[in-house]
């Protein structure tokens, strides 16, 4: 067989030149790439496995030697990332209704009345800050307290929006709950046998940033003001940032808890932003509903 090889390349010159050319590239060059790029690969050097499958032609002919193989593509450490960027926002409590907002997105022109813009605007310019400056605000524990009497004016949705960025912009450990549901989750220890009051309050003790919302929507017993004053002191004295939204000024949370020291805590712990005393709720909704209408309805 190499005879009648070796016959076919002398009659045929252009033959013998492209085997020559074939051996002297596997020579300075014996790695083939196998795997055919994909669209599903963000750089476009695999096929959105993560991997490159790659062939060694200078182990061809070593025995036990396995000349294929797979190697990272350079997405991969990125796909690794979102995976756990994905897996944190599940886990963090974010309300899902706000799952996707996005601190640039917070439409502050849905606001009709001017002051309430411009209120929202400073509002916005804040969480913008916030999230740019995270570093230095986690060096020091300072948070943000969203604070307006009406119900619906985005407070609620602009926390989500700071949520949502720093876990993707720095993979921030973030845990998101309403304060009835801090103090419920509490309750619900007693007279459990796999955990109990600790490790809940420790959880949101530790948590790199607590979020807290709607705090202070009715009179607390004592019994709640302590898990909060717990929680709060803890973070305070340990720089932990926390983010809160409430119906209540810092200074009227002494109503809320009598004892004096949530609200003094508080103050230490987090800026206090005003917002918008106006709803956008309907206004939202109604933008939405018209979406919807033209799915059923069509233009």
């Amino acid at each position: 067989m190499g005879q009648v090889l070796q016959e076919m390349m002398q009659s045929n010159p252009r033959l013998m030149q492209r085997m020559n050319d074939v051996r002297d590239s596997l020579e300075s060059n014996p790695i083939e790439i196998l795997t055919v790029p994909s669209d599903k690969c963000p750089l476009r050097k695999c096929d959105g496995s993560g991997f490159i499958w790659i062939k060694d032609w200078s182990k061809r002919h070593e025995k036990n030697v396995m000349d294929e193989c797979k190697k990272e593509c350079d997405c991969y450490q990125q796909q690794r990332k979102q995976r756990e960027i994905d897996k944190k926002l599940d886990l963090s409590g974010i309300p899902l209704i706000f799952s996707k907002a996005t601190v640039q997105s917070f439409d502050t022109s849905l606001y009709k009345v001017t002051e309430n813009r411009k209120i929202a605007e400073i509002a916005k310019k804040a969480a913008v800050n916030f999230v740019e400056n995270y570093p230095i605000m986690k060096e020091h524990g300072k948070g943000l307290y969203l604070y307006s009497q009406v119900k619906g004016s985005g407070k609620t949705r602009l926390a989500s929006s700071i949520a949502n960025a720093l876990i993707k912009l720095y993979a921030a450990d973030i845990a998101f709950i309403k304060s009835a549901d801090l103090i419920s989750q509490v309750k619900k220890t007693f007279g459990s046998k796999e955990t109990n009051a600790a490790d809940v309050v420790a959880t949101f003790r530790k948590v790199e940033l607590l979020i807290v919302d709607d705090l202070a929507l009715k009179g607390a017993t004592s019994f709640e003001e302590g898990i909060l004053y717990d929680v709060m002191d803890y973070r305070l004295e340990n720089k932990m940032p926390t983010i809160f939204t409430s119906n209540v000024t810092i200074e009227g949370l002494e109503n809320i808890y009598p004892g004096g020291r949530v609200n003094k805590r508080i103050n230490k712990m987090a800026m206090e932003i005003y917002m918008p005393e106006e709803s956008i709720r309907d206004v939202e909704a109604d933008t939405e509903n018209a979406e919807f209408e033209k799915i059923l309805f069509g233009e």
